[in-house]
């Protein structure tokens, strides 16, 4: 019998596992991830196609030129992101017909992992009718869980050059992570709550009452970024720009610059905000795209930075917003994940709806080690579905034991998650078909 080397991810970011190449024979080959400037998915995702500055027209099909798509690893700067790839679609189809249809795809209630083997005293084995695993997708492997937050995770990051993660929680916490043993080797008591955490190339920007903090893992430069009105929910960085929704329902604006006494320069408080508190982001090409609990999406022109459209399809919160192709994908406390597309006019109409039988709280976008697209769509009960792109058919699943509120996209196929509970779990889809 030949012996299987451990395989390692580059960096020494294996937290601490070896995991050998036995991955199920009968899915895709997955390569390992390179940052080459490859298909990285994130919440940042950005439309970067010749022309493709608003989502596409209805009507419209898919033809033979692949949408370029972009990840959120480059430098904040004001210079236009050049980490773009192809994305590679199976097949040309309608957007009737590409997206599926309407009806539920939410998680069968009989898919559920067994309580008793995750206590650790299953009897049954493999005869059990429940599931010995938190994963149903073949190739896609936990390979940590990382304790220590209390309460609800707010945000994870692996900023470009470090081998520390840094998560942040509601529990007033900061912790850092040696990617190398998966320890945490410090904690910093916020003392106050922290509503977001993002990185963008060396920065980390962490959200909290009434400011923003920024910090430069490269330089050790300590930022404490004013201008904000109420709790930073959530963040995004866009055209030079770093933004701050707050629990005022404002977003706060810094410009980069290439000062080192002072990079993030404070321009405005965008005009015509949420009524409500602003929830999520997504840069889509020129433009910034914001939810908010007043259940509307403003669509923001990242060269004026007025507000140029309201979106007003949601009858709850919106929780989360992703971009693809030229399409905006938003999610719901009201159950619906909806599709939207440019009209003939100008306006963005939804062009499909897929109603779940529970509300749904954050989307996130890769494209797996062929280039195909896949979206992860968190539930309320805890369960993350795994669709293809655009038809939403269930590659497979996640499981918590709370609802994932947060999902991070990083290196060579890594995944980390941070759930309701405050459990923040790594996992790994660079699988190699042996």
């Amino acid at each position: 019998m030949s012996y299987k080397a451990p395989r390692r991810y580059s960096n020494g970011r294996n937290f601490g596992v070896e995991r050998q190449q036995d991955f199920v024979a009968d899915i895709v080959p997955r390569r390992p991830y390179e940052n080459k400037g490859s298909n990285k998915w994130s919440r940042n995702l950005v439309w970067t196609a010749s022309g493709a500055n608003k989502p596409r027209k209805n009507g419209n099909t898919y033809g033979s030129t692949k949408p370029q798509v972009s990840g959120a690893g480059a430098l904040v700067s004001n210079q236009q992101r050049k980490d773009a790839a192809y994305v590679q679609r199976s097949s040309s189809v309608s957007d009737t017909r590409g997206w599926g249809s309407s009806d539920r795809g939410s998680p069968k209630s009989k898919e559920c992992v067994c309580k008793f083997w995750k206590a650790g005293n299953c009897k049954k084995g493999d005869q059990c009718s429940f599931l010995h695993s938190l994963t149903c997708l073949p190739g896609l492997v936990m390979v940590a869980a990382l304790e220590g937050h209390k309460k609800d995770l707010k945000g994870i990051a692996l900023p470009q050059g470090s081998d520390k993660l840094f998560s942040a929680g509601s529990d007033g916490t900061l912790r850092i992570w040696d990617c190398h043993t998966g320890q945490c080797v410090h904690t910093i008591n916020l003392q106050a709550e922290a509503g977001s955490l993002i990185c963008e190339g060396p920065w980390v920007f962490l959200g909290l009452p009434n400011a923003v903090k920024a910090f430069n893992v490269q330089t050790s430069k300590d930022l404490h970024l004013n201008g904000v009105v109420g709790q930073v929910r959530t963040m995004t960085v866009g055209n030079g720009m770093l933004f701050a929704g707050t629990s005022s329902g404002s977003i706060s604006v810094w410009k980069a610059t290439d000062s080192e006494s002072d990079p993030f320069t404070y321009l405005t408080s965008l005009k015509g905000h949420h009524s409500g508190e602003v929830t999520c982001f997504i840069v889509g090409g020129h433009r910034l795209y914001s939810g908010s609990v007043d259940r509307t999406i403003k669509v923001w022109d990242l060269n004026t930075l007025e507000c140029t459209m309201t979106l007003r399809h949601h009858t709850d919160t919106v929780t989360s917003l992703l971009c693809w192709d030229q399409y905006l994908i938003s999610s719901s406390l009201d159950g619906t994940i909806k599709v939207w597309a440019c009209s003939e006019n100008g306006s963005l109409t939804v062009t499909n709806t897929r109603r779940q039988e529970q509300s749904v709280h954050t989307l996130c976008g890769m494209s797996d080690a062929e280039g195909k697209p896949i979206v992860f769509c968190s539930y309320e009960n805890g369960t993350v579905s795994i669709c293809d792109l655009p038809s939403f058919e269930v590659r497979g699943k996640m499981f918590s034991t709370n609802t994932v509120g947060t999902i991070t996209i990083g290196p060579e196929g890594l995944l980390f998650t941070g759930d309701k509970n405050g459990k923040l779990r790594v996992w790994s889809l660079a699988g190699t078909k042996v």
